[in-house]
């Protein structure tokens, strides 16, 4: 599947991104979705729990809610105020899916991770273990922490790195979108400025390709959105493709 790509202007730069979702090599169904919105300064992506059931209706139902939302909100309001609302509206996301979960009597749910730009600043959000994160130079860092059993084991000293990234429990998430009636993001502020850059991605790129190989591929890869987006879900393929792919990069410019 080609890229969506585009520009627009947002809090003052020139904003280049790209996004693409691709089922991998092993599994016959996609479950995630993407969600590009441009005009309202939002960038989401969303993995839907493959081991529920109805994991694509799960990512499909939260992205299209958060579109419809995005529609209502306000453009001009300060930093504090916008991370009082994006709450609210991962709230309202998280409770629509939920009650689409109980209506369609599906045991279903979604990670989900969006960027949200605003006047003079970015905020970033997560629930699961889709990813964000920031280059700036030639240093690449991880936005979120993962809401995962294996990360929470990690962060405790109870497993290494390696030991994380190769358990049988990786996939146990602690957090989701429309798993419960409530749910409790991550939200930070992220600085950014020209020439800076944000990944957005599932874990079927993650889990196929490490850190240190994503910042390689930043570093020496194709500047353009559209490519790089491409060459990442080559990456995650041609190491085995186990899941998923969905990758969505925004570069800010001058």
């Amino acid at each position: 599947m080609r890229p969506e790509q585009g520009t627009c202007r947002l809090s003052g730069s020139l904003v280049a991104y790209a996004g693409v979702t691709d089922p991998g090599r092993v599994r016959r169904s996609n479950e995630d979705s993407l969600l590009l919105l441009p005009e309202a300064g939002m960038f989401a992506v969303a993995d839907g729990l493959g081991g529920l059931g109805a994991g694509d209706i799960a990512s499909s139902t939260a992205l299209a809610h958060l579109r419809d939302l995005c529609a209502t909100r306000p453009v001009d309001e300060g930093n504090g105020e916008a991370v009082c609302r994006l709450g609210t509206m991962i709230a309202a996301v998280n409770h629509h899916t939920y009650e689409q979960r109980l209506a369609l009597g599906n045991n279903m749910a979604t990670t989900l991770a969006l960027v949200q730009f605003g006047a003079g600043s970015v905020l970033a959000a997560h629930v699961g273990d889709s990813r964000i994160y920031r280059w700036h130079g030639r240093e690449v860092t991880r936005i979120t922490s993962d809401h995962s059993l294996v990360n929470e084991l990690y962060e405790q000293g109870v497993l290494t790195a390696s030991q994380a990234r190769q358990s049988p429990q990786r996939h146990v998430i602690t957090r989701a979108i429309g798993a419960q009636p409530s749910v409790l993001p991550a939200i930070e502020t992220i600085p950014v400025v020209p020439g800076d850059g944000l990944l957005l991605c599932t874990d079927g790129l993650t889990g196929m390709v490490t850190d240190e190989e994503l910042a390689t591929c930043f570093r020496t890869g194709p500047t353009d959105s559209g490519r790089l987006v491409e060459r990442l879900v080559a990456l995650a393929n041609e190491a085995g493709g186990h899941d998923n792919i969905t990758v969505l990069v925004v570069t800010i410019g001058n």
